[in-house]
């Protein structure tokens, strides 16, 4: 019995090949993986650690830095004399022009501090591209960050977003309460730190992958992160409750993997952290390649012979397959294919002798095809003649209608040719509300030579609606419909279009006092009893725009019918295309 032309392929392949190659893989990997994996841990949490402890030196003084220069920045406004409780208004304005000059040099003398923001109640007003503005103190009495600096003189602003004359930006920032020389306070001064600056501080200068790493404050409010670090409420007050200075934990997730968390303190709890995925941990050992490499070696060696048998028995039935393949279109090419397998190899042998028998079928099919099109291609052309041979023809009756003295006869076919080539319109889907009204009073009138006095009609639109488009041919048929069912067998009739536009939507509504709608008027009919405008119309809607735009028929109260065609607002044919992939048909 031959197992290869009997049982399920994937079944043999995983039972006999795949388990036996995987179970030695993790076997090996899970020792090795032990191994390693705490040495690992212990090597890298000591270089971090020496790296953080110097990022924090260098973190320390240029924040210490920021702090001396807000502390400066408050006495010199007090040596100044700048104190916005000042009466005498031209001893304040000339105050405040020193004080803004003094600030203004604090952001030339420094690269990190990018502006100056003094917050003041009843501030006069500066020039917003200033490198200093004076601000309203009950603008920054509403940020959340607020209440830190009610308990305190001063404390950092964690990360946020600024307007500059190059744009938003990001920015981190020092705030300090401000108090006159009766120690009265009176403001806020805020320096405000590029975020980018502080950003490569605790980046340091690390190469290669980029570290994920978060500067907490005291009361563990994020004031800096590079990369993308995630810590839970718990994990950092973990991290809090520990005496260390400097010190590393390993926290496992639901995978058991984690993250390794070095930290480092500096001066009052503030805290740098570094969050290093586990995984990327154990990936970079060479310890740990060479055991994987030597295990995936001896497993490929242990399979290759077990392997090289398997392959030969899968490849000789796909060879022959292919063979047969490379003999295409040959009659007869998957006749001589083997018919004694039962696995997957047998159905797809079965199917590619059906798959040849049904390409025999299609060629013939399209052969047919090929020749029905040339056919058609050949009456469309000839149609293309229509339209300009009846174009001329109308214009030659007209012309006799005029020397024969029949001016009805004459307005109602030049009235006819402007309508079809309006109805034309050179093959496009969609056209001016103004041509589409225009076809429709053409119509209008040749019925109003028809019925007289006994036939009114009024057109309502907005002057500035008439440049929007619609699909053409979308009144026209209602209108008729009006004149062949509503008037039929009456002697007088009135019809009334109103356009209106509703932010987004075309309203159009058509209202007649004809005899109103059959009960039926909606149902198919069971032979050919007319209303395929009306029909096509609806359809071409449904089509082109589908819900919530339609058409809406109902018997009007005091008698005749009224329509509502509910449609988009389209401003011209290319938004009509993209937005509703209406296409412009030629015919």
């Amino acid at each position: 019995m031959n197992l290869f032309k009997r049982v399920r392929i994937d079944r043999l392949f995983f039972r006999s090949f795949a388990s036996f190659l995987s179970i030695l893989l993790l076997i090996f990997t899970w020792i090795s993986y032990n191994v390693t994996s705490r040495e690992l841990a212990d090597t890298s949490s000591y270089y971090q650690q020496d790296m953080l402890n110097e990022l924090n030196k260098q973190i320390d003084i240029q924040l210490k830095s920021i702090e001396q220069m807000s502390l400066a920045a408050s006495r010199n406004m007090n040596t100044i004399g700048y104190d916005p409780f000042e009466k005498d208004p031209f001893e304040l304005f000339h105050r405040r022009d020193d004080m803004l000059r003094m600030l203004a040099s604090i952001t030339y003398s420094t690269t990190m501090v990018q502006s100056i923001y003094l917050y003041i109640d009843n501030p006069t007003k500066t020039d917003p591209q200033a490198p200093v503005q004076i601000l309203d103190m009950a603008h920054v009495r509403e940020e959340p960050w607020y209440p830190e600096i009610e308990k305190s003189d001063f404390t950092w602003v964690g990360e946020r977003t600024l307007p500059t004359n190059k744009g938003p930006q990001r920015f981190i920032s020092f705030a300090r309460k401000l108090y006159n020389t009766s120690d009265k306070y009176y403001g806020l001064l805020m320096l405000n730190v590029k975020a980018s600056a502080i950003e490569s501080l605790v980046r340091g200068e690390s190469e290669g992958k980029e570290r994920n790493r978060l500067l907490l404050d005291a009361s563990g409010r994020t004031i800096a992160t590079i990369g993308k670090p995630t810590l839970s409420e718990s994990e950092l007050q973990l991290i809090g409750s520990k005496d260390m200075v400097s010190d590393y934990i390993h926290l496992p997730d639901n995978q058991g993997e984690g993250a390794l968390l070095v930290w480092s303190k500096l001066r009052s709890d503030w805290m740098l952290i570094e969050v290093t995925p586990w995984k990327d941990i154990v990936h970079g050992s060479i310890r740990l390649a060479y055991i994987l490499v030597s295990v995936g070696l001896t497993a490929i060696c242990i399979t290759a012979f077990f392997t090289l048998f398997l392959s030969r028995q899968f490849t000789k039935p796909i060879s022959l397959l292919l063979a047969r393949m490379g003999r295409v279109p040959a009659t007869g090419a998957a006749m001589d294919l083997p018919t004694d397998y039962r696995n997957e190899f047998g159905s797809l042998f079965n199917g590619y002798r059906r798959q040849m028998e049904r390409i025999e079928e299609l060629l013939k099919s399209l052969r047919s095809q090929h020749k029905r099109q040339r056919e058609a291609e050949i009456l469309a052309l000839q149609a293309m003649i229509n339209p300009h041979f009846l174009y001329n023809t109308l214009d030659q009756l007209n012309w006799i209608a005029i020397d024969s003295g029949q001016e009805k006869i004459s307005a109602i076919v030049s009235l006819m040719g402007k309508m079809f080539r309006i109805g034309l319109s050179n093959g496009e889907t969609v056209i001016p509300i103004r041509d589409e009204l225009t076809h429709v009073d053409c119509y209008l009138q040749i019925q109003k030579i028809r019925w007289g006095e006994r036939l009114t009609y009024a057109i309502d639109v907005d002057e500035d609606m008439k440049d929007l488009f619609i699909p053409r041919l979308t009144i026209q048929p209602f209108v008729e419909n009006a004149f062949i069912h509503g008037f039929h067998g009456r002697r007088a009739g009135n019809v009334n279009i109103t356009l209106r536009r509703k932010e987004t939507e075309v309203e159009i509504i058509i209202t007649d006092n004809g005899v109103g709608l059959k009960t039926d008027w909606n149902l198919p009919k069971p032979r050919k009893t007319g209303g395929y405008g009306v029909r096509n119309v609806m359809e071409r809607i449904a089509a082109y725009f589908g819900q919530p735009y339609g058409v809406t028929m109902r018997d009007r109260d005091e008698g005749g019918t009224e329509v509502v065609l509910l449609l988009p607002v389209l401003h011209n044919k290319t938004e009509v295309e993209e937005a509703f992939h209406v296409e412009n048909t030629y015919y």
